[in-house]
C-alpha cells in the first residue's frame, strides 16, 4: 500500500490535463454548479465519476469550474487505485496469503494501473467495482445464496452506474462461471460438487434486481437512457485499432526512451499459474484459477475484437490478470517443492516487480507526457499549459483594453477550454465567421488554419502552438498587440 500510494501521488498534478479529463471536469463542474446531473446516453458514460468527486471537491473547497484543480480531480482515481490493491484480500481464504500478497504487489506496481489511476477518467472506479464484482460472482458460482447474489448485484450495479462496458464484463464472467460449473460438475473439487443449474435461478433473479436497484439510485429517472446508450452511443473518430493492439501495448517488449517496456511477465506468471494447476498430482485445477483465467481472457478477447480501442479499457482485464498471476504462489497452483524451483519462482517474481515498478516510475514521472511513452495516449502538449500565463501577460500589457473576447475555431479543441476557463467571453465556432477579424486572439484547429490564414492575413500575426500530440494549432494575435508585445522596452 505504501508503494502504491507513492507511485500514484508523487507529482500528481504535473502532467497536463488530458482531453478526456477536461471534458469530465466540465461535466462535474456543471453538476456541482447546477446541482442537476443529466445522463447523456450518446456520450460521456455514467454518473458515478462525478458523484464520487463531489465529497473530494468539498474537502478541497472547490465548487466551480474556475476553482477546480488537477490534483483534486485526480484524487478520486488515486483512491480507487489504492482500494483496488486491497481487493485480493477478498480471495484470501481461496488462494492463500502468499498469492494474496503477490497479487496486491502486482496491482500496486503495474505501469498501466499506476498511469491511469493518476487520471480523471471512469476506468479506475470501474476496475475497482469490477474486482469487487468478480469476487462476489465467483462465490455465488461456488455456493449460490441469496445474500451473495445481492452483494454481487450491488457491486455490478456500481459498475453499471460508472460505465456501460459493464455488459462486456458480465458476458466474460458468465463464460467464466459456466467453465467453473463444468469443472465442478466433472471433477471432485475442494469447493464441492457443482450445484444443479436450477439452484442458480433465484440467485440470478436476486442479482438482476439488486443490480437494477443499485443503478437506479444513481441514474434516477435516467435508467431507461442508461440502457438506450447501447443503441445510441456515439464513438469519436480516431480510436480504431488493429486486433493485436492490446497485446502489443502490454506484452510485446519494446525499447523506447532509453528503457524496455513490457508487462509480459504478468502474462507469463498467469500462464504458469494455469500450468501448475493443470499439473497437480492430486485433485483438479482450481475453480478460482479457472474463473480468473477464463474471465480475463474473454475480457481481452471481446475488447480486442471491437475496433474501438483505448489503453484504459484494459484496466479491469489487466487487474484480473494480475490477480491470476499472483496465484502462482497458491497451494492450489504451485508444486515447486524443491529449493531450486522455489528460488527461481520467487526470484523471477521479484525481478518482475522491480522491472514493472521501474516502468511505473518512468511512465508516470519524467516521461508521463512523452508521445513515445506506450501508456501516454494522445497526450496534451506542455506548450499549451503555458498559454494562460502568456495571455494574462498580454492582458496586463494592453492596459485598459480587454484581451477578450477570444475565438476558438474548429472541432476537437479539448482540453483547450480547461486552460481558457479564466477568460470570458470565449466563442467556439466550427468555421471562422467574418466578425472574428475584430477579435484580439483567435485559436484555429488544423482543419481551419488555411481559412483563418486567408481571413486574418491583414489583421493578425499567426503563431504556431501544439495542443495535443500531433495536433498543431495556430494562435492569431492582433497586429497592434503583437507590436506592443515585441516592442523593445524604452
Amino acid at each position: 500500500m505504501a508503494v502504491a500510494l507513492w507511485l500514484r501521488v508523487h507529482d500528481l498534478a504535473d502532467r497536463p490535463i488530458h482531453f478526456d479529463e477536461a471534458t469530465g471536469a466540465l461535466i462535474f463542474a456543471e453538476y456541482i454548479e447546477i446541482d442537476d446531473y443529466r445522463f447523456d446516453p450518446t456520450h460521456f458514460h455514467g454518473p458515478l465519476l462525478s458523484l464520487s468527486t463531489t465529497p473530494i471537491a468539498k474537502g478541497f473547497g472547490q465548487s466551480s469550474w474556475q476553482e477546480l484543480s488537477v490534483s483534486m480531480l485526480r484524487t478520486g482515481p488515486v483512491i480507487a487505485g489504492l482500494l483496488m490493491v486491497l481487493t485480493p484480500l477478498l480471495w484470501l481464504r481461496t488462494i492463500g496469503p502468499r498469492s494474496t500478497l503477490a497479487a496486491a504487489a502486482l496491482l500496486a506496481s503495474s505501469p498501466l494501473l499506476v498511469y491511469y489511476n493518476r487520471m480523471y477518467i471512469h476506468e479506475s472506479w470501474l476496475a475497482l467495482y469490477g474486482m469487487l464484482t468478480a469476487a462476489a460472482i465467483y462465490y455465488v458460482i461456488t455456493r449460490p445464496t441469496i445474500l451473495r447474489s445481492i452483494l454481487a448485484g450491488l457491486a455490478a450495479g456500481l459498475m453499471f452506474a460508472t460505465k456501460e462496458t459493464v455488459a462486456i464484463s458480465l458476458m466474460s464472467w458468465t463464460a467464466a462461471g459456466f467453465a467453473c460449473w463444468l469443472l465442478m460438475k466433472n471433477y471432485r473439487c475442494k469447493s464441492g460438487a457443482a450445484p444443479e443449474l436450477k439452484a442458480y435461478l433465484l440467485p440470478a433473479i436476486c442479482f438482476a434486481v439488486s443490480l437494477l436497484l443499485t443503478a437506479s439510485v444513481f441514474y434516477g429517472g435516467g435508467l431507461i437512457d442508461a440502457f438506450r446508450t447501447y443503441f445510441v452511443y456515439e464513438t469519436t473518430d480516431g480510436h480504431d485499432k488493429a486486433l493485436g493492439y492490446y497485446l502489443k501495448m502490454l506484452v510485446l517488449p519494446k525499447h523506447s526512451l532509453g528503457i524496455w517496456w513490457s508487462e509480459g511477465s504478468v502474462l507469463c506468471f498467469g500462464i504458469l499459474t494455469c500450468i501448475f494447476a493443470a499439473l497437480r498430482k492430486k485433485g483438479v485445477p482450481s475453480v478460482a484459477i479457472c474463473f480468473l483465467a477464463v474471465g480475463a481472457a474473454v475480457h481481452v478477447l471481446i475488447y480486442s475484437v471491437i475496433s474501438y480501442k483505448t489503453p484504459w479499457l484494459m484496466l479491469l482485464p489487466w487487474s484480473l490478470a494480475c490477480l491470476l498471476a499472483g496465484c502462482v504462489f497458491s497451494g492450489k497452483a504451485s508444486h515447486c517443492n524443491c529449493v531450486g524451483k522455489s528460488v527461481v519462482l520467487y526470484g523471477g517474481f521479484g525481478l518482475c516487480l522491480l522491472f514493472q515498478g521501474n516502468q511505473a516510475i518512468q511512465a508516470s514521472g519524467r516521461l508521463s507526457n512523452h508521445a513515445d511513452n506506450p501508456y501516454a495516449y494522445v497526450p496534451t502538449s506542455k506548450n499549451i499549459t503555458q498559454l494562460p500565463a502568456w495571455l494574462n501577460e498580454l492582458d496586463d500589457l494592453i492596459g485598459e483594453e480587454s484581451l477578450e473576447p477570444i475565438a476558438v475555431i474548429g472541432q476537437s479543441y479539448w482540453p483547450l477550454p480547461w486552460y481558457l476557463r479564466d477568460f470570458y467571453p470565449i466563442g467556439y465556432w466550427p468555421n471562422a465567421p467574418e466578425e472574428i477579424t475584430s477579435y484580439n486572439v483567435i485559436i484555429a484547429m488544423p482543419e481551419n488554419t488555411a481559412a483563418c490564414n486567408q481571413l486574418l492575413a491583414e489583421t493578425h500575426v499567426p503563431l504556431p502552438r501544439t495542443l495535443r500530440s500531433n495536433v498543431p494549432v495556430t494562435l492569431y494575435l492582433k497586429n497592434d498587440i503583437w507590436n506592443a508585445w515585441t516592442e523593445p522596452e524604452k
